[in-house]
C-alpha cells in the first residue's frame, strides 16, 4: 500500500479547488491518501469519504513565540508518523514546501510554476499544467494527472451531502424559522478589503430582490468576524425578512446551508466555492481578482465585474475602489431573478 500525503492547508477556496484532483488520487485502491490542512477547514476533508489522516498545519500558533517550538514539534510528528512514498505540495508557498520537506517522503513533488520560488527548492520532483490552462481546479487537476499517469481526470466533483453536517444545518435553520422556507443566502464577507461591496450594496440588492420575490427570506452568513458587518446590512434590510446566521456555522454546517439555499449573493469568498462545489446557483462579485483564475467552477454561476481599465489588479488597497460602484444593485438583482427563475424552470 503507497500513502501519499497532500499538502494544501488553506484557503477555503484553495482546498475545495483540490478535491478534484485529490478525489481521482483516492480511487486507485493501492494508495491511502493523507492531507495536511489548516485547523479551521478540517471539516471540508469529510466531503472527501475514504480520505485518510488529517494532519493539522497550525499557523496560528505557528505565528506565536510562546507557542512555536511545541506546535511545531507536533507538526512533526505527525508528518514523521507513516513514512510517505510520495508527498505533494499542490499550495506553491515557501512554508507549505518546507512542510513536505520535514515529511520526509521518497519523492517530494511541487508546481513547477511554484506561486513563491523558493519553494521549488524543496521539491525533488516537478508538476506541470499545460500553458493554456488557467483556473486552479483544472491546474490540480493537470499536475495530478502528471504524477499519477492519468489523461482522464474530470475538474468536475461535486459535494457529496453528509448527515451529520445536514442535521446541524437542518437545526440551525429550524431555530431561525427557515426550515420549510424558500430563501437566498448572503455573504457579503471577503478576506481583502477590494473584494468586499460596501454594506449598502448588499442591502440594497436584498430590498430590490424582495420586491420581485416577496415570499423569499434571506440568510445572512459569515464569520464571527463578519457579525458586525452582516448585523448592519440586515438594519439596513429592516422592512425585508431577513435571518442573521453570522458567527454560527462550522464549514460543514455553512456548507449544507449553503446547498439548501435557492441562490448564494456574494463576493469573490470562500462560500462562492461552496456554492459551486454544492450545485447552488452562485452570484458573485468580481474586482481585483480574476474569475477565470479562481472564480466558482460549476454550473450556474453569474460573475459580475466591471470593465475598467485597472480591474483584476490584485490589489488588497485601493483609494477609490472604483470597481464597486460600476456594477448596480439594479443589474445585480436582475441577475439574481433571471437564475432563480432559470432554476425554478429547470426543476
Amino acid at each position: 500500500m503507497k500513502r501519499i500525503l497532500i499538502i494544501k492547508p488553506s484557503s477555503l477556496g484553495d482546498v475545495v479547488h483540490a478535491f478534484p484532483a485529490v478525489h481521482a488520487l483516492m480511487q486507485d485502491p493501492d494508495q491511502t491518501v493523507d492531507w495536511v490542512i489548516n485547523p479551521a477547514f478540517s471539516e471540508l476533508l469529510d466531503y472527501l469519504p475514504g480520505l485518510g489522516r488529517k494532519i493539522f498545519f497550525r499557523r496560528k500558533e505557528l505565528g506565536k513565540i510562546t507557542r512555536f517550538f511545541p506546535t511545531a514539534f507536533e507538526l512533526l510528528r505527525e508528518l514523521r508518523r507513516e513514512p510517505y512514498d510520495s508527498v505533494i505540495d499542490l499550495q506553491g508557498l515557501f512554508r507549505s514546501a518546507l512542510v513536505g520537506l520535514f515529511a520526509g517522503g521518497k519523492r517530494r513533488y511541487g508546481p513547477a510554476a511554484a506561486r513563491e520560488p523558493l519553494a521549488r527548492f524543496c521539491y525533488n520532483r516537478k508538476l506541470h499544467y499545460p500553458v493554456h490552462i488557467r483556473h486552479a481546479v483544472e491546474k490540480n487537476c493537470a499536475m495530478i494527472g502528471e504524477f499519477s499517469g492519468r489523461s482522464d481526470i474530470s475538474p468536475d466533483y461535486r459535494l457529496p451531502k453528509l448527515e451529520k453536517y445536514v442535521s446541524s444545518a437542518d437545526k440551525l435553520l429550524a431555530e431561525n424559522g427557515l426550515a420549510d422556507r424558500r430563501f437566498i443566502a448572503v455573504a457579503p464577507g471577503a478576506r481583502w478589503e477590494t473584494k468586499q461591496w460596501p454594506q449598502v450594496f448588499f442591502a440594497a440588492c436584498i430590498v430590490k430582490t424582495a420586491e420581485n420575490l416577496p415570499d423569499m427570506t434571506f440568510a445572512l452568513l459569515g464569520s464571527p468576524a463578519e457579525q458586525q458587518l452582516c448585523k448592519e446590512i440586515a438594519a439596513m434590510a429592516r422592512n425585508v425578512k431577513t435571518v442573521d446566521l453570522s458567527g454560527k456555522t462550522t464549514p460543514g454546517t455553512l456548507t449544507e446551508i449553503i446547498r439548501r439555499a435557492d441562490l448564494l449573493l456574494c463576493n469573490d469568498s470562500g462560500p462562492m466555492h461552496l456554492a459551486a462545489a454544492t450545485g447552488t446557483p452562485v452570484t458573485a462579485l468580481f474586482g481585483p481578482t480574476d474569475p477565470e483564475l479562481t472564480g466558482p467552477y460549476g454550473k450556474n454561476c453569474r460573475v459580475l465585474q466591471p470593465e475598467l481599465n485597472c480591474i483584476k489588479c490584485f490589489r488588497k488597497n485601493c483609494p477609490t475602489e472604483e470597481c464597486h460602484h460600476k456594477i448596480s444593485p439594479e443589474a445585480t438583482v436582475s441577475a439574481i431573478l433571471e437564475q432563480i427563475r432559470k432554476g425554478v424552470g429547470d426543476q
